[in-house]
């Protein structure tokens, strides 16, 4: 307590904790006029602590007042940082006096005991004063904490945004970090974002919103962020320990993928066939008119016995009983083996011993022995669910010209079931990537008739080579959204140990490279990784490729984008058009013409409309350029990796793909797009929020990947193509229009492909902000949506680029419940 010069008491009356900052109520039995509050620490760091009035004992202060009444208590809470490492001196100043009114020790172990008695004795208070200034925030500066993300091994991004009035333009605002003992932390911060947006409580005033991130120790810890507006109030936020941790167990929780998900052995036992399921399922087996017969390769060479009892067991239990097994056994002399294969005791069973060659040819000999309508291969130490011949000839019958069937798998270890890997319908450049078809392959004689078998130096991937020969050929081809094939896990196993067949690395490469060459593509095809391969597309004669660039203003990031581009990209056929669109700041034409002067392969042309039309922009500007290639690119972006336009330009060497799309990050070294997923009603990035350096679900953010659509800030296309389809579609003008062109491109025929490759920065609404965030705008984007998803609902059907037993409606692949 502390008498000011006009002998005014004021009192300390209660403090609580909580989120991250200390509150103090403090009491005078008259009016305190305005006043303001400071928390100074030992070292010297003084932060800034709004204060807040709460009126008096039965009616509110402010309704008082109009009434011509002063309060009968001038009630006011000052929040303070929590800093559990620090002592801090909390000093009250009233207006126009430099000298404190009160100052109030702010001790760490004093303030959590006089936070406990307050909640403890006075519950009410304490619940009224704790997050008052996230109630009371109207015309003042905010500073919140939206997430921890992790982007490295020891690092992490905390994102928070900075909100305060938009009264002056580009305003200046100063962001200080301090630890737990109120010393600065010396860290990068990134801006994200930076827009005007309307006020979510009056919709006729306009918020600055600044996104920024901030780079810290993967370590729970206290950070406390102070944010310094140029014209306004400074105020902070802090992240304490316990909450640095929740936030980072969120976003790992919310980036998870199914093959991590820890609940995925209990779906497993909810979704697997019963034993009711397979009696019913032997009944409609029987009534069918038409059963083709199944056969089952299996080569044998010395397998556990109790693992290769365990499979003839799973394949008696068929469901699905016309079928026969082939066993190619070349374990010689292993009476062990041959005391188990001499039992089975069923007709529909064929052991042929032979002598132990390469995978490959025993392989083929089972091939040339069954009998069967359709061939399918199940490896000696694994097993298969009951039901799933049955699985398999279900889509047969919905889908008689199937050549080639594929189902979901997972790992069977010590008994326990995990990493379930459920697959997308055929991906053509993922499986150019590696073999994620795998288990369990199944392929029609129809195909097996028109290829060649596998030869002996591609042992250890046949299944890949084979796979890869069948879908050049096949009619069509289908997964089998069913968890149905168990990869057992041993030491012999190339599911946890790579090594133990090492000539297959250089096999796969080999069917790769033979597959290409067979469709008449120049590729060199490397290593990339275990069981993983890229090529690298030969071109003769590399395309021109025409960059279109939409811009209005924002010399500052459009010139980053240029000089990113004009800089690192080592590909040499390219020009820039820079489509301006409307934009009033006499720096913006001087730039024009000065970048003009200084590249030749950059010119400037002026959009004829008016308002924001991004598809009218973007087609006025592909009118005014001429490359093979069109490169839609937004002035936002800026280039990571210099063989960025190589690697797109290269897919187009396969005349089946009709757009490819980069990778895009933000600037804190997360994920922003990874491929768009597109449902009936919603779309989305796929792997947003990631490390940059994740591989994503099946490596989808390492591997290129056919996808719904790409982002248009960074999406190129063939001219013959975008002009074949009728380019942007006008009536999109905002939101949509890149995910519409890549779907009318789809339903050409053409591929969309996303390239991971190719990095770029992305500041995503830096220019425009985001819609959701402006009335006007936001009413604009809903209409277009709704016209999108009227137009495309029905082409967008479940399960082909996500599985089906995955949430549709996310992009990191959660296991649908």
């Amino acid at each position: 307590m502390r008498m000011d010069p006009n002998t005014m008491v004021i009192r300390v009356t209660d403090l609580c904790r909580g989120d991250g900052k200390g509150y103090i109520k403090i009491s005078s039995d008259c009016s305190m006029g305005k006043i303001s509050a400071l928390a100074e620490s030992s070292n010297g760091t003084a932060i800034f602590c709004p204060v807040y009035s709460i009126g008096f004992p039965g009616e509110d202060e402010i309704a008082q007042r109009h009434m011509g009444k002063e309060p009968e208590v001038d009630s006011r809470i000052i929040a303070v940082p929590l800093l559990d490492k620090a002592s801090l001196t909390v000093r009250v100043h009233a207006a126009g006096n430099s000298e404190p009114i009160l100052g109030i020790p702010f001790s760490p172990l004093a303030t959590k005991i006089r936070s406990r008695l307050t909640y403890r004795l006075h519950a009410e208070t304490a619940h009224q004063m704790r997050g008052i200034d996230q109630r009371r925030l109207s015309g003042n500066t905010y500073v919140y904490i939206v997430g921890v993300y992790p982007t490295g091994e020891k690092t992490v991004s905390c994102r928070f945004h900075v909100r305060f009035p938009a009264d002056a333009e580009n305003e200046h605002c100063d962001v200080a970090i301090y630890d737990a003992a109120a010393k600065r932390i010396d860290t990068s911060l990134t801006v994200l974002e930076d827009s005007v947006i309307s006020d979510p409580k009056d919709v006729t005033r306009h918020i600055r919103e600044l996104v920024y991130a901030v780079q810290l120790h993967d370590v729970p810890q206290t950070v406390c962020i102070v944010a310094t507006p140029e014209f306004h109030d400074s105020n902070f936020t802090c992240l304490l320990p316990d909450m640095f941790s929740g936030f980072r167990a969120a976003a790992v929780d919310v980036t998870r993928h199914a093959s991590y998900d820890e609940g995925y052995a209990q779906w497993f036992e909810q979704h697997r066939a019963t034993p009711a399921d397979i009696e019913n399922q032997r009944k409609l087996c029987r009534k069918w008119n038409h059963a083709p017969l199944i056969s089952i390769v299996t080569v044998i060479f010395r397998p556990t016995t109790e693992y290769l009892q365990a499979l003839i067991a799973s394949l008696k239990a068929q469901s699905y009983e016309h079928f026969e097994v082939v066993f190619v056994n070349v374990s010689g002399e292993d009476q062990r083996i041959n005391d188990i294969l001499s039992g089975i005791n069923d007709e529909r069973f064929v052991v042929l011993a032979a002598e132990n060659k390469s995978i490959a040819e025993n392989t083929n000999i089972g091939i040339r022995a069954v009998h069967g309508e359709y061939v399918a291969f199940v490896d000696h130490d694994d097993v298969i669910e009951p039901d799933t011949l049955y699985r398999y000839m279900t889509i047969i019958r919905r889908y008689p010209q199937s050549d080639v069937l594929y189902c979901d798998e997972d790992l069977l270890d010590n008994g326990t079931y995990r990493g379930p890997v459920f697959k997308p319908a055929y991906n053509a450049d993922l499986l150019l990537s590696y073999n994620y078809v795998t288990h369990m392959l199944m392929v029609s004689k129809y195909v097996l008739d028109h290829i060649e078998l596998s030869p002996a130096d591609v042992s250890g991937a046949q299944d890949y080579d084979l796979t890869l020969k069948c879908v050049e050929c096949a009619r069509e081809i289908h997964n089998v959204p069913f968890m149905l094939y168990h990869w057992r896990v041993h030491p012999a196993s190339t599911s946890t140990n790579p090594d133990s067949k090492p000539y297959a690395q250089e096999a796969g490469r080999l069917a790769v490279s033979r597959h290409y060459e067979r469709l008449g593509i120049r590729a060199e095809v490397c290593d990339s990784g275990a069981f993983r391969y890229r090529a690298v597309y030969q071109v003769d004669n590399p395309p021109k490729v025409s960059i279109v660039i939409p811009t209005k203003d924002h010399v500052d990031v459009l010139s980053r984008c240029l000089e990113s581009v004009l800089s690192k990209t080592t590909y040499q056929r390219y020009d820039i058009t820079l489509v301006e669109n409307n934009s009033v700041e006499d720096c913006t034409f001087e730039y024009y013409q000065s970048v003009q002067k200084r590249y030749s392969n950059v010119s400037v042309v002026t959009w004829p409309g008016t308002g924001f039309n991004y598809s009218a922009i973007c087609n006025f500007g592909a009118a005014h350029s001429d490359g093979e290639l069109i490169l839609f690119l937004n002035n936002d972006t800026e280039v990571i990796v210099s063989k960025w336009l190589e690697s797109m330009v290269g897919f187009f060497a396969r005349p089946e793909v009709g757009v490819v799309g980069a990778k895009l990050l933000y600037h804190d070294g997360l994920v922003q797009h990874g491929g768009v997923w597109a449902s009936m009603d919603q779309c989305g990035y796929f792997g947003e929020l990631l490390p940059g350096n994740d591989s994503g679900y099946m490596d989808t953010l390492q591997y290129p990947t056919d996808c719904a659509a790409v982002t248009g800030a960074c999406q190129m296309i063939r001219r013959d193509l975008f002009d074949q389809v009728g380019g942007l579609d006008e009536s999109l003008a905002v939101v949509l229009n890149d995910v519409d062109l890549c779907l009318k491109a789809d339903r050409k025929g053409y591929l969309v492909v996303f390239d991971p490759q190719a990095v770029l920065y992305h500041n995503e609404h830096t220019s425009r902000g985001r819609d959701e965030q402006d009335v006007d705008k936001e009413l604009r984007a809903i209409e277009e949506q709704s016209r999108f998803y009227a137009k495309w609902n029905k082409y967008l059907t479940r399960g082909r680029f996500i599985n089906n037993n995955l949430n549709q409606y996310d992009g990191h692949y959660k296991i649908l419940w």
